[in-house]
Order: structure tokens, then C-alpha cells, then sequence
């Protein structure tokens, strides 16, 4: 049983076509489906959970997924509802900008009784990032979700992901965030984010890593870019550096880096259970070099699903 489900927004990315930003081709994204998608294109088996809008962008969204072997069954249909969608600029050097195009979409309205219908015994691993805390009742959703997977004895996976953009405050955003921590067995930061979440709450970086491990994140994983990334974990510390590349575009990096992770850990020691995985040195730094080649080569072409590498590119 590997299976991930994905839970999130699915959203438009609308991707320059040269380097001037003056055109602009839809296709589809959201951080989530990226890492349904990612862990899919690698040979594992996803889901992807989110609300989906009726109108024409919803219908090509739907579309890629199923293009790209991610289970819809909780992709739900929100009537009278749109598609989100974001408008990303990228700097000479493939760096990202994002402009959200994202009031009561389709996405802000999955509710507690769309989760009601998984089926948690088809699951190993429940992924989500920080999108779905930018509002109430699209957070009450999210956290209901998260104690299901508690209660299901499921793996959880946070990539924290932030889009200051999307928030009403930006004083909102630790607390929200760190409510997250108690249910998770991994985290995501970039060094950026770790850096905002650690001013925020007027501690040094290393003392918030160590606040999450000590409210029980097994295993926290931070990426800096084309620097080294390092893994957190109360009994031992890893970093390791990206293979040296030039990048087109970095829209996908970090999504492709934890579905890397997470189809690791899923599909390799099969016999082992997943929670002796994660406090497993010698697993982790593997699922760590396994995710840096998955990131690495998704910078090497323009997207975000097309991006995403099968397994015979990273191995």
C-alpha cells in the first residue's frame, strides 16, 4: 500500500513564452497536483484531492491529471464555481514570480463532507502545503483532513510552500503554519521560508527547526536553492549537495524534490514500515539524493507537469 493522495489546489499557471513575460501559455499546476503528478511520473500510484471549478480551465485540468496517471476520484466538481489561476514571471534566471488570480474559487471550497468520501485503507502517505491556511474555512477543511490521517495511521507530509500573496496578513502566517506541525511526520522548508518563520516568532533559525521536531515532526527537510540541502532529525543531521545544472525553470523544483522523497520512501525497503523509514539515517539520506536528481531535472525544461521527471531520468 503506497499510494499518496495529494490534497490542494489544482490551478492554472499561466508560463511565459519568452523571456520579456510577453505571452503567456495555460497549463496546468498548483503545488499539490505537482506533487501527485511528480510521484506519478516517477512509476507511484497518486491521488489527488481538491475542489475543481465548471468551468472550461477545470475540464483541461481534470484532463492533465488523468493524462498523467493521478486518480480524480476526489476531485470534486464545485458548481458556480472558477478555476484559480497565477500568473508566473520568470527573472534571467529562471527564477519565479507569481501574481494569485484567487477569490472563492474552487479550491477554497472542498469541505469536510468531500473528505467523508476517502477511503483511507487505499493510502499510505497524505501530502498538503500551506495554500489551503489562507483563509478559515478552507484551513478547518485542511486540519480536518490532517487529524483523518492521524486517525488512519497515515504518513503526513508538509511542504510549507508560501505564497505571501495569498494571505490577508502576513502576521497570520507562523501560527497557521506551526497549528500544522503537531500532525506531521515530515516537513518542508526552503531556507527562505525558515528564515520568515523564525523572524515571525523572534527565534534563530536552528531554534525554530529544532521547535518543530520537539511538537513531533520525525524529519524536516530544507532546501536553499542551488546550495546544499540538510535533513533535521532528533537523532542526526544530513546535507548533501543538487547536481550542478543550469536552470530553464524552477517552477517545479520543489514540488518534484518531496514527490521524489516521498515515492523513495514508498517504493524502496518495501518491508519496512513507513514511520521506521523516516528515523532511518541511512533511508533518509537516500530519499534526500533521490529528491535532489528529482528536483535537479525538473529545472531543466519550462512547466510544471511536463517538467516532472519519470524514473529513468533520475536514475
Amino acid at each position: 500500500m503506497t499510494q499518496l493522495l495529494s490534497l490542494g489546489e489544482l490551478l492554472i499557471d499561466m508560463l511565459p513564452q519568452d523571456s520579456q513575460n510577453s505571452a503567456y501559455l495555460p497549463i496546468a499546476g498548483g503545488a499539490p497536483a505537482n506533487v501527485a503528478v511528480g510521484y506519478a511520473k516517477l512509476g507511484g500510484k497518486a491521488a489527488f484531492c481538491g475542489g475543481m471549478g465548471d468551468d472550461y480551465f477545470a475540464k483541461q485540468l481534470a484532463k492533465a491529471l488523468t493524462q498523467y496517471n493521478v486518480s480524480t476520484d476526489y476531485l470534486f466538481t464545485v458548481m458556480g464555481s472558477q478555476t484559480a489561476m497565477v500568473i508566473v514571471s520568470l527573472d534571467d534566471t529562471g527564477e519565479r514570480s507569481f501574481n494569485f488570480y484567487r477569490q472563492n474559487t474552487a479550491d477554497l471550497l472542498l469541505t469536510s463532507d468531500h473528505l467523508a468520501q476517502i477511503q483511507w485503507e487505499k493510502l499510505s502517505t497524505l501530502h498538503f502545503c500551506s495554500n489551503t491556511l489562507t483563509n478559515n474555512a478552507i484551513a478547518q477543511t485542511t486540519f480536518s483532513a490532517l487529524q483523518l490521517a492521524k486517525s488512519n495511521n497515515k504518513l503526513v507530509s508538509f511542504d510549507v510552500n508560501l505564497r505571501y500573496s495569498l494571505w490577508q496578513s502576513i502576521d497570520d502566517i507562523e501560527a497557521n503554519v506551526r497549528a500544522c506541525y503537531e500532525y506531521c511526520d515530515i516537513v518542508k522548508l526552503s531556507r527562505d521560508e525558515l528564515n520568515f518563520l523564525a523572524e515571525q516568532t523572534k527565534q534563530l533559525p536552528e531554534d525554530y527547526l529544532q521547535s518543530l521536531l520537539d511538537v513531533g515532526v520525525s524529519v524536516v527537510f530544507l532546501t536553499d536553492g542551488p546550495e546544499p540541502a540538510t535533513v533535521y532529525h532528533n537523532e542526526f543531521t544530513l546535507s548533501e549537495s543538487a547536481p550542478i545544472i543550469t536552470a530553464v525553470d524552477t517552477t517545479s523544483a520543489g514540488d518534484a524534490f518531496i514527490a521524489g522523497v516521498l515515492y523513495y520512501l514508498n517504493h524502496n525497503n518495501e518491508d519496512v514500515l513507513l514511520t521506521t523509514k523516516i528515523n532511518d539515517e541511512k533511508i533518509v539520506k537516500r530519499a534526500l539524493n533521490f529528491g535532489l536528481k528529482c528536483g535537479s531535472k525538473a529545472c531543466l525544461a519550462k512547466g510544471a507537469f511536463p517538467a516532472l521527471p519519470v524514473l529513468a531520468d533520475v536514475i
